[in-house]
């Protein structure tokens, strides 16, 4: 007998929200006008304009001339392929030439693509979580339109869907596993869901090996599968075939993770290290001091998130886990509870915190609070569909105060959500910051002017309105250890060496420009490691070095004439869409001679020579 497909309004509402998330993150998806400012980004483009398709299977095989190994494993290369892949198409369709321009948006679609689609995952997610135990058909569906409408404006998805980088990719592929993991248990196809999450994991740890703790929350689906048909061969297969699968697919998906094991391995282990705090990069600096846990829990809660969802997240956290244990929502919950868990210890215990880290469970947050919600809204409305938050309101003595008090909070939960995440789009309505201060050099310096930057940050300015950065001229020296360079070495440490560099280069300057403030906020974060430098840049605020504060460029998430600071958040939420520029401008006439500039440099400090 054929099956009847009927089609609901709850999916045309579903449709509309996927599309109106779609939208906002293709909303200035240009944002910088070409100039590719995401450093990782940057990378992952160099590494795909490089790949080929090898001449022979010979070549394929020999991981040292394959045009095909991207040589380039701290991410999986699936991203790389599927962007090669996607761009080979569409240059033979339309005739395209190449360029990082172009290619960066090709991927950046590509990523809102993905991440909308985890939007839709959430939703089926919600669907599959509350339908079978708690929850009636009308309060499932409010669960998955709700959590769906709250993934659509989440702030860091958001901003996320703007680069191509593998996280919305990792993101989704962690949601299909899920949903293959609670469709495993509730239906009767075993093999066919067995299938889809064995495939769906190997694709996961082919955009990043940080997905292997999906291992777990196969195992729990195993275990629950198990405790219903009580079948021990059934479990075994459950247990192996999905793991066999989803080797297949990542070498399939990264041939070269097999056939240039050693580097794969070599690079793998490096990432791992610096995770953990065990290689010294500059750009991981900015977690010196910082607490595990609290640093990741204090920006998720109020950036990531947004203040409202998080809060409500914590809430329907602790109320999931206390509602499945007495067995009031179903046990599947326990496959959410496992990841989020699993996942969040192991990365929040790492000393590199960047916020996209945790994006994996940012969903299953938004999932957690909308069932909450639902069931408080339920609870305060009508016969409540749940135990845990019904006591709650038996304690109040009827009348309109429940429905008061769970409407607001619902208002509360999705207008916070929505003003957060559009004010962040803000950001993407007006020039990158840098864009602006380009302008403003090609505006306000004479044509020759020296200029310098900071090393680890982007030089300034760029090209942009038919001026090119050649009009200026970038300060070549010798640094301290007698190599010619450009920019300030900065993150150097601090020497009586690095200190006459500086004192030698600053009097020949006409502009110093700061491109972020990643710099200036790490390093004094590590006072006895960088005195000097923390020196050089209070006399630099401050005017003592000779320049003054000529130009800053800012832009902070706002809506409605309320700006939201969020200068207190990990550097990586504001640095590469909207980091604060600033530009020192030589005061005129110069006052200082390169041995006062070293004398105020070292005045008090007790430094080696080199």
């Amino acid at each position: 007998m054929r099956r009847k497909f009927v089609w609901h309004w709850q999916l045309s509402l579903l449709l509309v929200i996927a599309l109106l998330g779609l939208g906002a993150r293709l909303y200035g998806l240009n944002w910088d006008m070409g100039e590719n400012f995401h450093p990782d980004e940057r990378e992952i483009l160099f590494r795909v304009a490089a790949l080929g398709w090898p001449a022979s299977m010979a070549q394929f095989l020999d991981p040292d001339h394959s045009p095909l190994n991207p040589h380039f494993f701290a991410y999986g290369s699936l991203p790389l392929y599927l962007l090669a892949g996607t761009w080979s198409l569409l240059s033979r369709l339309f005739a395209w030439p190449l360029s990082y321009a172009a290619l960066s948006l090709v991927g950046r679609m590509a990523s809102a693509l993905f991440d909308t689609g985890s939007l839709l995952l959430t939703a089926w997610l919600a669907r599959l979580l509350t339908q079978e135990r708690g929850f009636s058909y009308r309060a499932s569906w409010s669960v998955a339109l709700l959590a769906a409408g709250l993934v659509a404006f989440t702030p860091l998805q958001l901003q996320l869907s703007h680069f191509y980088t593998v996280d919305t990719l990792l993101l989704f592929f962690v949601l299909l596993t899920l949903v293959g993991c609670v469709k495993y248990v509730l239906t009767r196809h075993d093999l066919f869901w067995l299938s889809w999450t064995g495939i769906s994991f190997g694709l996961a740890l082919a955009t990043k090996f940080s997905a292997a703790p999906l291992g777990l929350p196969i195992v729990i689906a195993v275990l629950l599968r198990y405790l219903r048909k009580r079948d021990i061969v059934e479990a075994l297969v459950g247990l192996l075939f999905p793991l066999l699968l989803a080797v297949v697919a990542f070498f399939v998906t990264q041939p070269y993770a097999w056939l240039d094991m050693h580097n794969y391995i070599v690079q793998v282990t490096e990432q791992g290290t610096m995770a953990r705090g065990g290689l010294d990069y500059p750009y991981v600096r900015q977690f010196a001091g910082t607490l595990p846990y609290l640093y990741q829990g204090y920006n998720l809660l109020f950036w990531g998130l947004g203040l409202t969802l998080g809060l409500a997240a914590i809430c329907g956290f602790c109320w999931g886990i206390w509602a499945t244990w007495r067995g009031t929502l179903a046990s599947t919950w326990w496959i959410v509870f496992a990841w989020m868990v699993t996942y969040s210890v192991i990365t929040g215990s790492f000393y590199v915190k960047f916020m996209r880290y945790l994006l994996p469970i940012y969903p299953l947050c938004a999932l957690l609070a909308a069932t909450f919600l639902v069931a408080l809204v339920t609870a305060g409305w009508s016969t409540p569909p749940v135990e845990a938050p019904a006591g709650f309101w038996r304690r109040l003595r009827g009348g309109y105060g429940p429905r008061l008090v769970t409407g607001a909070l619902l208002v509360l939960v999705v207008g916070g959500t929505l003003f957060q995440g559009l004010a962040l789009l803000q950001v993407y309505s007006q020039p990158n910051t840098r864009i602006q201060a380009s302008r403003w050099l090609y505006a306000h310096l004479p044509r020759g002017s020296v200029l310098t930057y900071e090393q680890w940050d982007d030089a300034l300015p760029v090209a942009i309105d038919g001026h090119d950065p050649s009009y200026f001229a970038q300060a070549n020296y010798a640094d301290a250890q007698g190599n010619m360079t450009t920019g300030l070495g900065l993150y150097d440490d601090d020497t009586l060496a690095k200190a006459r560099v500086l004192a030698r280069l600053l009097p020949t300057l006409d502009a110093i420009t700061m491109a972020s403030d990643r710099l200036d906020k790490s390093i004094p974060r590590m006072p006895e490691r960088y005195p000097l430098t923390i020196r050089y840049y209070q006399l630099l605020f401050q005017g003592e070095l000779g320049f003054r504060l000529a130009a800053q460029f800012e832009v902070r998430p706002h809506l409605l004439g309320i700006t939201l600071d969020d200068s207190m958040a990990d550097e990586s939420y504001s640095v590469f869409d909207h980091p604060m520029v600033r530009i020192f401008v030589r005061q005129q006439p110069y006052t200082y001679t390169s041995e006062q500039v070293y004398q105020k440099l070292i005045s008090g400090l007790s430094l080696p020579e080199k």
